[in-house]
Protein backbone atom coordinates (compact mmCIF):
# COMPACT_ATOMS: atom_id res chain seq x y z
CA UNK A 1 0.00 0.00 0.00
CA UNK A 2 1.46 3.41 -0.78
CA UNK A 3 1.98 6.06 1.70
CA UNK A 4 -0.96 7.98 2.50
CA UNK A 5 0.85 10.99 4.21
CA UNK A 6 3.58 12.13 6.27
CA UNK A 7 3.94 10.82 9.65
CA UNK A 8 3.88 13.82 11.49
CA UNK A 9 0.97 15.30 9.67
CA UNK A 10 -0.39 11.85 10.72
CA UNK A 11 0.67 12.05 14.17
CA UNK A 12 -0.66 15.72 15.01
CA UNK A 13 -3.77 15.86 12.98
CA UNK A 14 -5.20 11.96 13.25
CA UNK A 15 -4.41 11.39 16.91
CA UNK A 16 -6.95 14.21 17.31
CA UNK A 17 -9.73 11.74 17.80
CA UNK A 18 -8.35 10.16 21.36
CA UNK A 19 -10.38 13.42 22.85
CA UNK A 20 -11.06 13.95 26.38
CA UNK A 21 -10.79 17.89 27.57
CA UNK A 22 -10.76 20.39 30.01
CA UNK A 23 -13.26 22.85 31.45
CA UNK A 24 -11.70 26.04 32.61
CA UNK A 25 -15.15 26.81 34.25
CA UNK A 26 -14.31 26.42 38.13
CA UNK A 27 -16.03 22.97 39.49
CA UNK A 28 -19.55 24.29 41.39
CA UNK A 29 -21.60 21.70 42.47
CA UNK A 30 -25.03 21.63 42.02
CA UNK A 31 -26.40 19.84 45.61
CA UNK A 32 -29.76 18.99 44.04
CA UNK A 33 -28.03 16.55 41.69
CA UNK A 34 -26.71 13.27 42.49
CA UNK A 35 -23.31 13.16 44.15
CA UNK A 36 -20.20 11.58 42.06
CA UNK A 37 -19.76 7.80 42.25
CA UNK A 38 -17.78 7.28 45.98
CA UNK A 39 -13.97 5.55 46.07
CA UNK A 40 -14.63 1.80 46.29
CA UNK A 41 -15.56 0.86 50.17
CA UNK A 42 -13.34 -1.62 52.26
CA UNK A 43 -10.54 -3.85 51.07
CA UNK A 44 -9.91 -3.82 47.46
CA UNK A 45 -11.18 -6.55 45.29
CA UNK A 46 -11.81 -6.91 41.64
CA UNK A 47 -15.96 -7.10 42.59
CA UNK A 48 -15.76 -3.69 43.68
CA UNK A 49 -13.81 -1.87 41.51
CA UNK A 50 -15.84 -3.25 38.44
CA UNK A 51 -18.94 -1.97 40.43
CA UNK A 52 -17.54 1.51 40.47
CA UNK A 53 -16.38 1.86 36.95
CA UNK A 54 -19.81 0.61 36.04
CA UNK A 55 -21.77 2.84 37.78
CA UNK A 56 -20.69 5.79 36.83
CA UNK A 57 -20.57 4.36 33.83
CA UNK A 58 -24.19 3.41 32.98
CA UNK A 59 -25.27 6.90 33.73
CA UNK A 60 -23.61 8.34 30.41
CA UNK A 61 -24.88 7.16 27.03
CA UNK A 62 -23.15 9.44 25.01
CA UNK A 63 -20.99 13.19 24.86
CA UNK A 64 -20.53 15.94 22.81
CA UNK A 65 -18.26 18.73 23.53
CA UNK A 66 -15.61 21.38 22.16
CA UNK A 67 -12.22 20.26 22.11
CA UNK A 68 -8.93 21.78 22.46
CA UNK A 69 -6.22 19.38 21.28
CA UNK A 70 -2.19 20.39 22.30
CA UNK A 71 -0.44 17.51 19.98
CA UNK A 72 3.19 16.57 20.00
CA UNK A 73 4.94 14.17 17.27
CA UNK A 74 8.89 14.44 16.55
CA UNK A 75 9.80 17.62 18.24
CA UNK A 76 6.75 19.49 16.49
CA UNK A 77 3.30 20.50 18.06
CA UNK A 78 -0.10 21.92 16.74
CA UNK A 79 -2.79 22.78 18.17
CA UNK A 80 -6.28 22.15 16.83
CA UNK A 81 -9.98 22.92 17.95
CA UNK A 82 -13.48 21.62 16.70
CA UNK A 83 -16.15 19.91 18.11
CA UNK A 84 -16.54 15.97 19.55
CA UNK A 85 -19.16 13.47 20.39
CA UNK A 86 -18.85 10.01 21.66
CA UNK A 87 -21.62 7.37 22.23
CA UNK A 88 -20.94 3.78 23.50
CA UNK A 89 -20.11 1.39 22.46
CA UNK A 90 -17.74 2.61 19.46
CA UNK A 91 -19.25 5.81 17.81
CA UNK A 92 -17.60 9.04 17.69
CA UNK A 93 -16.96 11.99 15.22
CA UNK A 94 -14.60 15.03 15.57
CA UNK A 95 -14.25 17.73 13.22
CA UNK A 96 -11.12 19.93 13.97
CA UNK A 97 -9.49 22.86 12.20
CA UNK A 98 -6.09 24.89 12.43
CA UNK A 99 -6.26 28.60 12.57
CA UNK A 100 -9.86 28.27 11.49
CA UNK A 101 -9.25 25.84 8.67
CA UNK A 102 -10.98 22.60 8.93
CA UNK A 103 -8.01 20.29 9.26
CA UNK A 104 -9.25 16.30 10.32
CA UNK A 105 -12.87 14.78 10.13
CA UNK A 106 -12.54 11.12 11.85
CA UNK A 107 -15.30 9.67 13.15
CA UNK A 108 -16.06 5.51 14.24
CA UNK A 109 -19.68 3.38 14.18
CA UNK A 110 -20.24 -0.62 14.51
CA UNK A 111 -19.17 -1.25 11.08
CA UNK A 112 -16.28 1.30 10.31
CA UNK A 113 -13.79 3.68 11.21
CA UNK A 114 -12.75 6.85 8.51
CA UNK A 115 -10.90 9.72 8.92
CA UNK A 116 -9.88 12.66 6.39
CA UNK A 117 -6.83 15.30 6.69
CA UNK A 118 -6.81 18.36 4.91
CA UNK A 119 -3.03 17.17 4.26
CA UNK A 120 -3.05 14.16 3.41
CA UNK A 121 -2.03 13.59 -0.56
CA UNK A 122 -4.46 13.02 -1.53
CA UNK A 123 -7.09 14.05 0.80
CA UNK A 124 -8.95 11.17 0.14
CA UNK A 125 -11.91 9.81 3.40
CA UNK A 126 -9.53 6.61 4.60
CA UNK A 127 -11.94 4.36 5.84
CA UNK A 128 -11.83 0.26 6.98
CA UNK A 129 -14.08 -1.77 8.18
CA UNK A 130 -13.87 -3.48 11.75
CA UNK A 131 -14.09 -6.84 10.79
CA UNK A 132 -11.02 -6.26 7.90
CA UNK A 133 -9.03 -4.76 10.79
CA UNK A 134 -9.36 -7.83 13.47
CA UNK A 135 -7.72 -9.99 9.93
CA UNK A 136 -4.73 -8.38 10.70
CA UNK A 137 -4.10 -8.02 7.20
CA UNK A 138 -4.80 -3.89 7.39
CA UNK A 139 -1.42 -2.06 7.82
CA UNK A 140 -2.74 0.83 9.66
CA UNK A 141 -0.78 4.13 9.78
CA UNK A 142 -1.64 5.11 12.81
CA UNK A 143 -2.38 3.33 16.68
CA UNK A 144 -6.25 3.18 16.51
CA UNK A 145 -7.89 2.04 19.61
CA UNK A 146 -11.40 3.27 20.02
CA UNK A 147 -12.48 1.28 22.66
CA UNK A 148 -9.60 3.58 24.59
CA UNK A 149 -11.81 6.50 23.92
CA UNK A 150 -14.61 5.14 25.98
CA UNK A 151 -13.01 4.25 28.46
CA UNK A 152 -10.87 7.73 28.86
CA UNK A 153 -14.30 9.49 28.80
CA UNK A 154 -15.73 7.25 31.69
CA UNK A 155 -18.38 5.97 29.44
CA UNK A 156 -16.79 1.86 29.34
CA UNK A 157 -18.65 -0.65 31.05
CA UNK A 158 -16.64 -3.83 32.19
CA UNK A 159 -17.74 -7.49 32.34
CA UNK A 160 -18.78 -8.10 35.94
CA UNK A 161 -18.07 -11.63 35.44
CA UNK A 162 -14.81 -11.08 33.04
CA UNK A 163 -11.39 -12.56 34.32
CA UNK A 164 -9.73 -9.85 35.90
CA UNK A 165 -6.44 -9.42 37.56
CA UNK A 166 -5.52 -7.61 40.49
CA UNK A 167 -2.39 -5.45 41.37
CA UNK A 168 -2.53 -4.22 44.83
CA UNK A 169 0.44 -1.34 45.53
CA UNK A 170 1.27 1.38 48.07
CA UNK A 171 -0.88 4.60 46.61
CA UNK A 172 -2.17 2.59 43.26
CA UNK A 173 -4.55 -0.58 42.27
CA UNK A 174 -4.37 -1.99 38.94
CA UNK A 175 -7.29 -3.53 37.84
CA UNK A 176 -5.84 -6.24 34.25
CA UNK A 177 -8.17 -7.89 32.13
CA UNK A 178 -6.67 -10.22 28.56
CA UNK A 179 -8.48 -8.53 26.28
CA UNK A 180 -7.28 -8.12 22.22
CA UNK A 181 -7.05 -4.93 20.08
CA UNK A 182 -9.20 -4.07 16.95
CA UNK A 183 -6.51 -5.68 14.66
CA UNK A 184 -6.44 -9.00 16.54
CA UNK A 185 -3.48 -8.58 18.99
CA UNK A 186 -3.33 -10.09 21.88
CA UNK A 187 -3.14 -7.63 24.44
CA UNK A 188 -3.74 -6.62 28.41
CA UNK A 189 -6.39 -3.75 29.17
CA UNK A 190 -4.97 -2.00 32.50
CA UNK A 191 -7.27 0.55 34.66
CA UNK A 192 -5.39 2.48 37.47
CA UNK A 193 -7.14 3.80 40.36
CA UNK A 194 -5.28 6.12 43.28
CA UNK A 195 -5.60 3.75 46.45
CA UNK A 196 -6.74 7.29 48.57
CA UNK A 197 -9.83 8.84 48.49
CA UNK A 198 -9.21 11.55 45.71
CA UNK A 199 -10.05 15.55 46.31
CA UNK A 200 -12.73 17.49 44.64
CA UNK A 201 -10.99 17.90 40.70
CA UNK A 202 -8.62 14.94 41.13
CA UNK A 203 -8.91 11.87 39.59
CA UNK A 204 -10.33 8.16 40.88
CA UNK A 205 -9.12 6.05 37.94
CA UNK A 206 -5.35 7.99 37.62
CA UNK A 207 -5.11 6.17 33.74
CA UNK A 208 -6.30 3.59 31.27
CA UNK A 209 -3.45 1.66 29.51
CA UNK A 210 -2.87 -0.46 26.39
CA UNK A 211 0.21 -3.31 27.13
CA UNK A 212 0.98 -6.05 24.60
CA UNK A 213 0.96 -9.10 25.66
CA UNK A 214 4.57 -9.24 26.94
CA UNK A 215 3.96 -5.79 28.68
CA UNK A 216 5.20 -3.66 26.77
CA UNK A 217 3.56 0.02 26.51
CA UNK A 218 0.99 0.56 23.29
CA UNK A 219 -1.24 3.62 24.45
CA UNK A 220 -1.85 5.48 27.77
CA UNK A 221 -4.74 8.23 28.51
CA UNK A 222 -3.38 9.60 31.68
CA UNK A 223 -6.36 11.28 33.49
CA UNK A 224 -5.38 14.42 35.28
CA UNK A 225 -8.32 16.62 36.18
CA UNK A 226 -11.80 15.46 36.41
CA UNK A 227 -15.87 17.20 37.22
CA UNK A 228 -18.66 16.01 38.10
CA UNK A 229 -21.54 16.33 35.70
CA UNK A 230 -24.00 18.16 36.81
CA UNK A 231 -27.15 16.57 34.79
CA UNK A 232 -26.08 12.71 35.73
CA UNK A 233 -24.23 12.86 38.94
CA UNK A 234 -21.26 10.77 36.75
CA UNK A 235 -18.07 12.04 37.10
CA UNK A 236 -15.89 12.29 33.87
CA UNK A 237 -12.14 13.39 32.81
CA UNK A 238 -11.73 17.14 32.19
CA UNK A 239 -7.91 16.89 30.93
CA UNK A 240 -5.77 13.95 30.04
CA UNK A 241 -2.74 13.32 28.43
CA UNK A 242 -2.80 10.57 25.81
CA UNK A 243 0.72 8.59 24.76
CA UNK A 244 2.09 6.49 22.15
CA UNK A 245 5.54 5.31 23.16
CA UNK A 246 6.74 3.77 19.95
CA UNK A 247 5.13 6.52 17.47
CA UNK A 248 6.95 9.48 19.78
CA UNK A 249 3.18 10.43 19.89
CA UNK A 250 1.68 12.76 22.52
CA UNK A 251 -1.19 14.72 23.12
CA UNK A 252 -2.80 17.09 25.72
CA UNK A 253 -6.65 17.13 25.71
CA UNK A 254 -9.06 20.05 26.72
CA UNK A 255 -12.83 20.04 26.60
CA UNK A 256 -15.50 22.54 27.58
CA UNK A 257 -19.15 22.93 27.37
CA UNK A 258 -19.62 19.04 27.90
CA UNK A 259 -23.09 17.51 27.67
CA UNK A 260 -24.36 14.33 28.44
CA UNK A 261 -27.10 12.08 26.58
CA UNK A 262 -28.01 14.92 24.42
CA UNK A 263 -27.72 13.52 21.08
CA UNK A 264 -31.20 12.03 20.00
CA UNK A 265 -31.64 8.66 17.18
CA UNK A 266 -32.09 10.97 14.72
CA UNK A 267 -29.28 13.07 15.31
CA UNK A 268 -26.65 10.06 16.13
CA UNK A 269 -28.00 8.58 13.03
CA UNK A 270 -26.83 10.80 11.05
CA UNK A 271 -23.53 11.86 12.91
CA UNK A 272 -21.56 8.85 13.34
CA UNK A 273 -21.48 8.26 9.54
CA UNK A 274 -19.22 9.10 6.78
CA UNK A 275 -22.18 9.93 4.11
CA UNK A 276 -21.44 13.49 4.86
CA UNK A 277 -18.26 13.93 3.58
CA UNK A 278 -17.59 14.94 0.25
CA UNK A 279 -14.26 13.83 -0.91
CA UNK A 280 -13.01 10.67 -2.65
CA UNK A 281 -13.51 7.60 -0.10
CA UNK A 282 -10.28 4.97 -0.12
CA UNK A 283 -10.43 1.72 1.45
CA UNK A 284 -7.65 0.57 3.52
CA UNK A 285 -8.11 -2.38 3.38
CA UNK A 286 -8.43 -2.73 -0.50
CA UNK A 287 -5.83 -0.43 -1.11
CA UNK A 288 -8.24 1.33 -3.59
CA UNK A 289 -10.40 3.93 -4.06
CA UNK A 290 -14.15 3.60 -4.00
CA UNK A 291 -16.40 3.68 -7.16
CA UNK A 292 -16.64 7.64 -6.77
CA UNK A 293 -20.21 8.63 -5.86
CA UNK A 294 -21.97 12.63 -5.41
CA UNK A 295 -21.92 13.18 -1.99
CA UNK A 296 -22.33 16.67 -0.47
CA UNK A 297 -20.58 17.85 3.13
CA UNK A 298 -23.42 18.42 5.66
CA UNK A 299 -22.83 21.12 7.82
CA UNK A 300 -20.85 21.04 11.65
CA UNK A 301 -24.06 22.24 13.35
CA UNK A 302 -25.19 18.40 14.09
CA UNK A 303 -21.75 17.89 15.91
CA UNK A 304 -21.54 21.47 17.46
CA UNK A 305 -23.08 21.75 21.52
CA UNK A 306 -25.64 24.28 21.80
Amino acid sequence: MRAVMARSSLGLALLSAFVLGCNHTPLVRNPAQPPPPQQPEGKPDVPSLVNYLNKNAEKVQNVRARVDIDCKAEGKSVGLGGNLACQKPRDFRLKASVVGRPAVDLGSNEGEFWYWISQANPPYVYHCSYNHLQSGQVKMPFPFHPDMVVAALGLAEFNPNGKYELKVYKETMELIEETRALNGQECRRVTVFNRQLAAPGQPQVLAHVLQDKSGKLICQARVQRVQVDRATGALLPTVVTITWPAQDLSMRLMLSDLQTNALSKDISGRLFQRADLSAEAYDLARGAVDTPGNVRRAGASILRPR
